[in-house]
Protein backbone atom coordinates (compact mmCIF):
# COMPACT_ATOMS: atom_id res chain seq x y z
CA UNK A 1 0.00 0.00 0.00
CA UNK A 2 1.30 3.18 -1.00
CA UNK A 3 2.16 6.10 1.67
CA UNK A 4 0.02 9.29 1.50
CA UNK A 5 1.82 12.41 0.43
CA UNK A 6 1.32 14.14 3.82
CA UNK A 7 2.66 11.69 5.75
CA UNK A 8 5.93 11.97 7.01
CA UNK A 9 8.66 9.66 6.61
CA UNK A 10 9.76 8.39 9.98
CA UNK A 11 12.80 6.39 8.52
CA UNK A 12 14.38 9.58 7.06
CA UNK A 13 13.63 11.60 9.83
CA UNK A 14 15.11 9.30 12.22
CA UNK A 15 18.66 9.24 10.92
CA UNK A 16 19.63 12.78 11.84
CA UNK A 17 18.11 12.75 15.03
CA UNK A 18 20.21 9.67 16.00
CA UNK A 19 23.66 11.79 14.37
CA UNK A 20 22.41 14.30 16.70
CA UNK A 21 22.76 12.18 19.90
CA UNK A 22 25.92 10.28 18.63
CA UNK A 23 27.91 13.84 18.25
CA UNK A 24 25.88 15.60 21.78
CA UNK A 25 27.61 11.73 23.40
CA UNK A 26 31.22 12.50 22.12
CA UNK A 27 30.59 16.26 23.12
CA UNK A 28 29.93 15.25 26.51
CA UNK A 29 32.70 12.12 26.33
CA UNK A 30 35.35 15.04 25.78
CA UNK A 31 33.79 17.20 28.22
CA UNK A 32 34.24 14.48 30.77
CA UNK A 33 37.97 14.21 29.65
CA UNK A 34 39.08 17.65 29.66
CA UNK A 35 37.86 17.67 33.11
CA UNK A 36 39.71 14.76 34.49
CA UNK A 37 42.61 16.45 32.98
CA UNK A 38 42.23 19.26 34.73
CA UNK A 39 41.49 17.89 38.04
CA UNK A 40 44.54 15.62 37.68
CA UNK A 41 47.68 16.26 39.45
CA UNK A 42 50.31 17.26 37.34
CA UNK A 43 53.08 14.05 36.68
CA UNK A 44 55.55 15.34 39.10
CA UNK A 45 57.52 14.64 42.00
CA UNK A 46 55.36 14.90 44.99
CA UNK A 47 56.44 17.39 47.57
CA UNK A 48 57.33 16.00 50.75
CA UNK A 49 56.69 17.45 53.95
CA UNK A 50 58.46 19.41 56.05
CA UNK A 51 59.27 17.05 58.40
CA UNK A 52 60.15 14.87 55.73
CA UNK A 53 62.67 16.87 54.10
CA UNK A 54 64.48 17.42 57.21
CA UNK A 55 64.84 14.04 57.50
CA UNK A 56 67.04 12.40 60.57
CA UNK A 57 68.65 15.72 61.54
CA UNK A 58 65.08 17.17 62.42
CA UNK A 59 64.12 13.97 64.31
CA UNK A 60 67.94 13.79 65.96
CA UNK A 61 66.98 17.53 66.89
CA UNK A 62 63.75 16.67 68.16
CA UNK A 63 65.11 13.71 70.11
CA UNK A 64 68.35 15.92 71.54
CA UNK A 65 65.71 18.83 72.61
CA UNK A 66 63.48 16.12 74.82
CA UNK A 67 66.74 14.91 76.33
CA UNK A 68 67.20 16.72 79.54
CA UNK A 69 70.50 18.28 80.23
CA UNK A 70 73.26 16.25 82.06
CA UNK A 71 76.70 16.71 83.65
CA UNK A 72 77.09 13.45 81.33
CA UNK A 73 77.02 15.18 78.18
CA UNK A 74 79.87 17.88 79.36
CA UNK A 75 82.15 17.94 76.44
CA UNK A 76 85.85 17.53 77.61
CA UNK A 77 86.62 20.74 74.74
CA UNK A 78 84.96 22.86 77.01
CA UNK A 79 88.69 22.94 78.33
CA UNK A 80 89.38 24.95 75.26
CA UNK A 81 88.23 27.87 77.18
CA UNK A 82 90.14 27.59 79.64
CA UNK A 83 93.26 27.09 77.63
CA UNK A 84 92.42 29.84 75.51
CA UNK A 85 91.88 32.32 78.08
CA UNK A 86 94.61 31.08 79.83
CA UNK A 87 96.96 31.86 77.11
CA UNK A 88 95.29 35.58 76.44
CA UNK A 89 95.97 36.66 80.08
CA UNK A 90 99.91 35.73 79.46
CA UNK A 91 99.68 37.76 76.28
CA UNK A 92 98.48 40.70 78.28
CA UNK A 93 100.90 40.03 81.22
CA UNK A 94 103.80 40.28 78.14
CA UNK A 95 101.89 43.44 76.17
CA UNK A 96 102.11 45.23 80.21
CA UNK A 97 105.42 44.34 80.25
CA UNK A 98 106.76 45.43 77.28
CA UNK A 99 104.64 48.86 76.44
CA UNK A 100 104.58 49.88 79.78
CA UNK A 101 100.74 48.97 80.46
CA UNK A 102 101.26 47.74 83.63
CA UNK A 103 100.84 44.36 85.32
CA UNK A 104 97.25 45.12 86.44
CA UNK A 105 95.73 44.07 83.12
CA UNK A 106 97.31 41.06 82.53
CA UNK A 107 96.65 40.13 86.60
CA UNK A 108 92.86 40.48 85.91
CA UNK A 109 92.93 38.07 82.89
CA UNK A 110 94.85 35.65 84.84
CA UNK A 111 92.67 35.81 87.74
CA UNK A 112 89.62 35.18 85.44
CA UNK A 113 91.35 32.28 83.32
CA UNK A 114 92.30 30.43 86.61
CA UNK A 115 88.35 31.21 88.00
CA UNK A 116 87.01 29.42 84.73
CA UNK A 117 89.52 26.73 84.59
CA UNK A 118 88.53 25.85 88.35
CA UNK A 119 84.63 25.18 87.65
CA UNK A 120 85.45 23.72 83.97
CA UNK A 121 88.26 21.29 86.57
CA UNK A 122 85.41 20.89 89.12
CA UNK A 123 82.48 20.27 86.74
CA UNK A 124 84.52 17.54 84.94
CA UNK A 125 85.70 15.69 87.96
CA UNK A 126 82.37 14.90 89.37
CA UNK A 127 81.35 13.79 85.78
CA UNK A 128 84.57 11.57 86.20
CA UNK A 129 82.60 10.20 89.50
CA UNK A 130 79.21 10.39 88.07
CA UNK A 131 79.51 9.37 84.60
CA UNK A 132 82.67 7.55 84.28
CA UNK A 133 81.96 5.66 80.92
CA UNK A 134 81.18 8.75 79.41
CA UNK A 135 84.32 10.05 80.64
CA UNK A 136 85.80 6.83 78.77
CA UNK A 137 84.12 7.08 75.81
CA UNK A 138 86.04 10.61 74.96
CA UNK A 139 89.24 9.41 76.03
CA UNK A 140 88.77 6.98 73.08
CA UNK A 141 87.59 8.67 70.71
CA UNK A 142 89.56 9.48 67.70
CA UNK A 143 88.69 13.45 67.93
CA UNK A 144 87.94 13.86 71.93
CA UNK A 145 90.92 11.68 72.97
CA UNK A 146 93.35 14.41 71.90
CA UNK A 147 91.45 17.43 73.96
CA UNK A 148 92.46 16.02 77.24
CA UNK A 149 95.66 17.63 76.86
CA UNK A 150 94.00 21.29 76.83
CA UNK A 151 93.64 20.40 80.36
CA UNK A 152 97.37 19.85 81.29
CA UNK A 153 98.65 22.76 79.48
CA UNK A 154 96.11 25.18 81.07
CA UNK A 155 97.23 23.85 84.66
CA UNK A 156 101.44 24.20 83.50
CA UNK A 157 100.39 28.25 81.79
CA UNK A 158 98.84 28.87 84.63
CA UNK A 159 101.07 28.09 86.92
CA UNK A 160 103.74 29.97 85.49
CA UNK A 161 101.44 33.28 87.27
CA UNK A 162 102.00 31.72 90.37
CA UNK A 163 105.75 31.78 90.45
CA UNK A 164 105.87 34.88 91.95
CA UNK A 165 103.59 33.82 94.98
CA UNK A 166 105.24 30.09 95.74
CA UNK A 167 107.60 29.10 93.63
CA UNK A 168 107.19 25.57 95.13
CA UNK A 169 103.37 25.64 94.36
CA UNK A 170 104.11 26.47 90.55
CA UNK A 171 106.72 23.61 90.28
CA UNK A 172 104.35 21.03 91.53
CA UNK A 173 101.52 22.19 89.40
CA UNK A 174 103.72 22.34 86.15
CA UNK A 175 105.21 19.08 87.15
CA UNK A 176 102.06 17.08 87.36
CA UNK A 177 100.50 18.75 84.08
CA UNK A 178 103.95 18.17 82.44
CA UNK A 179 103.79 14.70 83.42
CA UNK A 180 100.47 14.02 82.23
CA UNK A 181 101.04 16.01 79.30
CA UNK A 182 103.74 13.58 78.84
CA UNK A 183 101.42 10.50 79.58
CA UNK A 184 98.81 11.57 76.79
CA UNK A 185 100.94 12.38 73.92
CA UNK A 186 102.03 8.13 74.51
CA UNK A 187 99.01 7.03 75.07
CA UNK A 188 97.90 8.87 72.13
CA UNK A 189 100.75 7.82 69.99
CA UNK A 190 100.22 4.34 71.05
CA UNK A 191 96.29 4.38 70.16
CA UNK A 192 97.40 5.80 66.26
CA UNK A 193 100.06 3.15 66.17
CA UNK A 194 98.24 0.06 67.12
CA UNK A 195 94.64 0.79 65.71
CA UNK A 196 93.40 0.61 62.30
CA UNK A 197 93.83 4.48 61.77
CA UNK A 198 92.52 6.04 57.99
CA UNK A 199 94.02 9.19 57.01
CA UNK A 200 90.67 10.80 57.40
CA UNK A 201 91.20 10.76 60.69
CA UNK A 202 93.66 12.73 60.89
CA UNK A 203 93.04 16.50 62.17
CA UNK A 204 94.79 19.33 63.67
CA UNK A 205 93.58 18.05 66.75
CA UNK A 206 95.68 15.86 66.59
CA UNK A 207 98.42 18.56 67.10
CA UNK A 208 96.98 19.45 70.98
CA UNK A 209 98.89 16.77 72.56
CA UNK A 210 102.38 17.63 70.72
CA UNK A 211 101.68 21.41 71.61
CA UNK A 212 101.93 20.36 75.27
CA UNK A 213 105.26 19.28 75.08
CA UNK A 214 106.35 22.75 73.31
CA UNK A 215 104.31 24.32 76.37
CA UNK A 216 106.60 22.56 78.89
CA UNK A 217 110.15 24.00 78.23
CA UNK A 218 108.43 28.25 78.23
CA UNK A 219 107.92 27.28 81.62
CA UNK A 220 110.00 24.70 83.27
CA UNK A 221 113.03 26.65 82.11
CA UNK A 222 112.63 29.55 84.45
CA UNK A 223 111.90 27.03 87.70
CA UNK A 224 115.13 25.73 86.89
CA UNK A 225 114.42 22.36 84.99
CA UNK A 226 116.37 23.09 81.60
CA UNK A 227 117.52 20.18 81.09
CA UNK A 228 114.44 18.37 80.89
CA UNK A 229 113.46 20.88 78.92
CA UNK A 230 115.19 20.78 76.21
CA UNK A 231 114.41 17.03 75.96
CA UNK A 232 110.61 17.81 76.13
CA UNK A 233 110.79 20.66 73.44
CA UNK A 234 112.81 17.97 70.78
CA UNK A 235 110.01 15.50 71.58
CA UNK A 236 107.39 18.11 70.76
CA UNK A 237 109.23 19.51 67.83
CA UNK A 238 109.54 16.48 65.89
CA UNK A 239 106.02 15.17 66.36
CA UNK A 240 104.83 18.48 64.92
CA UNK A 241 107.00 18.06 62.01
CA UNK A 242 105.80 14.17 61.68
CA UNK A 243 101.96 15.50 62.45
CA UNK A 244 102.25 18.66 60.18
CA UNK A 245 103.04 16.49 56.66
CA UNK A 246 100.12 13.80 58.15
CA UNK A 247 97.82 16.71 58.83
CA UNK A 248 98.65 18.45 55.65
CA UNK A 249 98.45 16.15 53.31
CA UNK A 250 94.92 14.96 54.56
CA UNK A 251 93.68 18.23 54.11
CA UNK A 252 94.72 18.52 50.43
CA UNK A 253 93.84 14.88 49.19
CA UNK A 254 91.26 14.22 51.50
CA UNK A 255 87.93 15.24 52.13
CA UNK A 256 87.31 18.53 52.91
CA UNK A 257 87.15 19.06 57.36
CA UNK A 258 83.36 19.01 58.86
CA UNK A 259 82.13 22.33 59.52
CA UNK A 260 81.71 21.81 63.24
CA UNK A 261 86.01 21.18 62.59
CA UNK A 262 86.81 23.84 60.56
CA UNK A 263 87.52 26.53 63.32
CA UNK A 264 90.59 23.68 64.35
CA UNK A 265 92.79 24.59 61.49
CA UNK A 266 94.16 27.98 63.24
CA UNK A 267 95.97 25.22 65.44
CA UNK A 268 98.18 24.85 62.32
CA UNK A 269 99.30 28.37 63.90
CA UNK A 270 100.04 27.20 67.91
CA UNK A 271 102.81 24.83 66.96
CA UNK A 272 105.70 27.25 65.36
CA UNK A 273 104.47 29.91 67.33
CA UNK A 274 105.12 27.59 71.26
CA UNK A 275 108.50 26.92 69.04
CA UNK A 276 109.51 30.17 68.71
CA UNK A 277 108.59 30.77 72.27
CA UNK A 278 110.22 27.89 73.61
CA UNK A 279 113.32 28.26 71.89
CA UNK A 280 113.94 31.76 72.53
CA UNK A 281 113.35 31.11 76.49
CA UNK A 282 115.63 28.29 76.26
CA UNK A 283 117.75 30.27 74.49
CA UNK A 284 118.40 32.91 77.26
CA UNK A 285 116.60 35.06 75.48
CA UNK A 286 118.41 35.33 72.34
CA UNK A 287 117.21 35.57 69.04
CA UNK A 288 119.28 33.80 66.82
CA UNK A 289 118.81 32.33 63.38
CA UNK A 290 116.80 29.20 64.78
CA UNK A 291 114.47 31.28 66.32
CA UNK A 292 113.76 33.85 63.15
CA UNK A 293 112.92 30.77 61.44
CA UNK A 294 110.50 29.37 63.69
CA UNK A 295 108.69 32.74 64.20
CA UNK A 296 109.06 32.93 60.15
CA UNK A 297 106.99 29.87 59.82
CA UNK A 298 104.31 31.74 62.18
CA UNK A 299 103.98 34.00 59.84
CA UNK A 300 103.65 32.10 56.93
CA UNK A 301 100.80 30.34 59.10
CA UNK A 302 98.78 33.40 59.62
CA UNK A 303 98.90 34.46 56.03
CA UNK A 304 97.62 30.80 55.07
CA UNK A 305 94.72 31.29 57.44
CA UNK A 306 93.89 34.63 56.49
CA UNK A 307 91.49 33.22 53.56
CA UNK A 308 89.58 31.37 56.13
CA UNK A 309 88.67 33.62 57.89
CA UNK A 310 85.20 34.70 56.51
CA UNK A 311 84.59 30.88 55.53
CA UNK A 312 84.66 30.44 59.30
CA UNK A 313 82.70 33.59 60.17
CA UNK A 314 79.74 32.11 58.18
CA UNK A 315 79.34 29.03 60.15
CA UNK A 316 76.67 28.50 63.34
CA UNK A 317 78.54 28.76 66.43
CA UNK A 318 80.12 26.13 68.37
CA UNK A 319 82.13 25.23 71.22
CA UNK A 320 85.03 24.43 68.91
CA UNK A 321 85.30 28.27 68.42
CA UNK A 322 87.42 28.12 71.23
CA UNK A 323 90.13 26.43 69.21
CA UNK A 324 90.83 29.85 67.55
CA UNK A 325 91.96 31.75 70.65
CA UNK A 326 95.04 29.80 72.11
CA UNK A 327 96.71 29.81 68.73
CA UNK A 328 96.53 33.77 67.93
CA UNK A 329 97.06 34.27 71.81
CA UNK A 330 100.74 32.28 71.56
CA UNK A 331 101.46 33.67 67.91
CA UNK A 332 100.70 37.20 70.48
CA UNK A 333 103.06 36.25 73.02
CA UNK A 334 105.87 34.82 70.07
CA UNK A 335 105.12 38.42 68.17
CA UNK A 336 105.74 40.55 71.83
CA UNK A 337 108.92 38.61 72.68
CA UNK A 338 110.84 39.13 68.79
CA UNK A 339 109.33 43.04 68.62
CA UNK A 340 110.94 43.53 72.39
CA UNK A 341 114.32 41.61 70.99
CA UNK A 342 114.48 43.03 67.38
CA UNK A 343 113.10 46.16 67.57
CA UNK A 344 111.71 46.93 64.26
CA UNK A 345 108.80 49.18 64.23
CA UNK A 346 107.38 46.60 61.09
CA UNK A 347 107.68 43.93 64.28
CA UNK A 348 106.21 45.93 67.57
CA UNK A 349 103.31 46.87 64.79
CA UNK A 350 102.60 43.00 63.95
CA UNK A 351 102.69 42.37 68.16
CA UNK A 352 100.38 45.30 68.50
CA UNK A 353 97.81 44.24 65.94
CA UNK A 354 97.86 40.33 67.09
CA UNK A 355 97.33 41.38 70.74
CA UNK A 356 94.23 43.78 69.50
CA UNK A 357 92.85 40.86 67.36
CA UNK A 358 93.17 38.57 69.99
CA UNK A 359 91.40 40.35 72.20
CA UNK A 360 88.81 40.63 69.64
CA UNK A 361 88.15 37.01 69.09
CA UNK A 362 88.26 36.13 72.71
CA UNK A 363 85.89 38.91 73.83
CA UNK A 364 83.54 37.65 70.53
CA UNK A 365 83.84 33.79 71.29
CA UNK A 366 83.58 34.56 75.11
CA UNK A 367 80.08 36.47 74.86
CA UNK A 368 78.51 34.27 72.26
CA UNK A 369 79.70 31.19 75.06
CA UNK A 370 77.77 33.13 77.59
CA UNK A 371 74.52 33.33 75.40
CA UNK A 372 75.12 29.63 74.08
CA UNK A 373 75.14 28.65 78.37
CA UNK A 374 71.98 30.73 79.04
CA UNK A 375 70.74 28.48 76.38
CA UNK A 376 71.09 25.72 77.75
CA UNK A 377 73.00 24.21 75.09
CA UNK A 378 75.94 22.65 77.26
CA UNK A 379 75.23 20.15 78.81
CA UNK A 380 73.38 18.87 75.32
CA UNK A 381 74.33 15.57 73.42
CA UNK A 382 76.86 17.13 71.03
CA UNK A 383 78.62 14.23 69.03
CA UNK A 384 81.97 15.20 67.53
CA UNK A 385 81.72 14.56 63.92
CA UNK A 386 84.39 11.53 62.78
CA UNK A 387 85.83 12.51 59.31
CA UNK A 388 84.66 9.32 56.88
CA UNK A 389 86.88 8.51 54.48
Amino acid sequence: MAVPPDTPDTTAMAQPVAAARKKASRKKATAKKSAAKKSSPAKSVPKEPSAQKTGATSTATTSEDRIPASLQHMPVSLFSAGLGLAGFAIAWRETGIAYGIGPIPGIIFIGIAIGVFLILLGLYGLKIVRHRQAVLDELNHPIQGNLFATATMTMMILSSSLVGLSQGLATLIWGVAAIANMAITVRVITKWISRDTHISHATPIWFIPVVGNLVTPIVGTPLGYTDISWMVFAVGLLFWVILFTVVFYRLLFERALEKPLRPTLTILLAPPSLCFTAYAVLNGGHIDGTAQMFFGIAVFMLLILIPQVKAMLQMPFGLSAWSCTFPMAAFSVAAILYADAIGSLFAHALAIAAVAITTLIVAIVGTKTIGYILAGKVFRPVETPLPTP
